[in-house]
């Protein structure tokens, strides 16, 4: 076996550990029992980004609105669909769908239903917890440990099934209401103007809550909302499209979003996916990732199995 065979081998190893991309999708209380062709509440699923297919998971146990993985790779979700308490930070089972609850949630003065969350968002970079709220229209950050939700700010957006999540610089970014037309929205119930354009990308700043518009959406279904994104390895934004479909069996559809120009493209269609999905979030590696990533260890490691096999050429060929 030459030294050329020795490498194909090495780099093959190394491709091997390299996962496909898998989205986790998870249904929530908007699907209703009464039509058949629906699937079952409370559903955890994983999508296979390549080829758009789709695996139960497995049941839950309690509908999860939002959800994301830590640095640990541990999945994470909140119950908080109904307004009706308790809110609970649930872990989730990767291989069996099991909602294991982590801890109840209260607003700071202990409120049992601080807020209806559609989607959160975990901070690489300061091991933080960020969710938004649509009773205020606000970026939330969640305690773990105590279970205390606090409101960082006025955003003075609006927003519906609406999509938050966190890049790997640790920028906090939203789609408050896509599919909501394009335009300034009307003022809040109290009078208070909201000032946010529709349609629209924004980022949170975590020290004071204020929203700031990055770039209007293009491509989107004027019919459907965002109803949860995230960022994967490569910072590619993924969206689950669909919702304000006046109706509990609203289709879905995989999105990724340019945050430059704002453009939407399909990844994977409504015909591929549940209805009802409700949460998402990215685990494993990129898709585009078709060799290995190449690191300095692994090229030190190449390196030096190759300079070995040489030395064992040599030492044959005098022997």
């Amino acid at each position: 076996m030459n030294i050329r065979t020795w490498m194909v081998f090495a780099i093959t190893a190394l491709a091997s550990s390299v996962s496909a991309q898998t989205v986790y999708l998870a249904t929530g209380t908007g699907i209703d029992q009464g039509t058949p062709s629906e699937p079952p509440q409370q559903t955890l699923y994983s999508l296979d980004v390549a080829s758009c297919t789709v695996s139960t998971v497995g049941a839950m146990g309690d509908s999860i609105t939002a959800m994301d993985f830590d640095n640990a790779g541990n999945l994470v979700g909140i119950r908080a669909t109904d307004f009706t308490p308790p809110y609970t930070l649930y872990s989730l089972d990767l291989s069996s769908g099991a909602a294991t609850p982590i801890i109840d949630l209260t607003d700071s003065v202990g409120d049992p239903a601080p807020g209806n969350f559609p989607d959160m968002g975990f901070d690489p970079t300061t091991g933080n917890w960020y969710a938004w709220t649509e009773s205020s229209d606000d970026l939330t950050q969640v305690d773990p440990g105590s279970g205390v939700v606090t409101v960082l700010g006025d955003s003075t957006l609006g927003s519906a099934g609406s999509g938050t999540s966190v890049d790997s610089s640790g920028t906090i970014w939203t789609i408050p209401c896509s599919g909501c037309g394009d335009g300034v929205r009307s003022p809040k119930g109290n009078g208070e103007p909201r000032g946010s354009i529709d349609d629209a990308l924004y980022t949170i700043d975590p020290s004071t809550g204020a929203a700031t518009f990055v770039v209007q959406l293009t491509g989107e279904d004027t019919s459907s909302t965002i109803n949860a994104m995230d960022f994967a390895g490569d910072d590619t934004l993924w969206a689950i499209e669909g919702g304000i479909c006046f109706d509990t069996n609203c289709p879905t559809r995989l999105v990724t979003v340019d945050t430059a120009s704002g453009a939407i493209n399909e990844v994977c269609p409504q015909s591929a996916l549940p209805v009802g999905i409700d949460a998402m979030a990215v685990a494993g590696l990129p898709m585009t990732v078709a060799v290995p990533l190449m690191n300095n260890w692994m090229f030190l490691s190449i390196a030096l199995l190759l300079g070995s096999l040489a030395a064992f050429q040599v030492w044959r060929r005098q022997g």
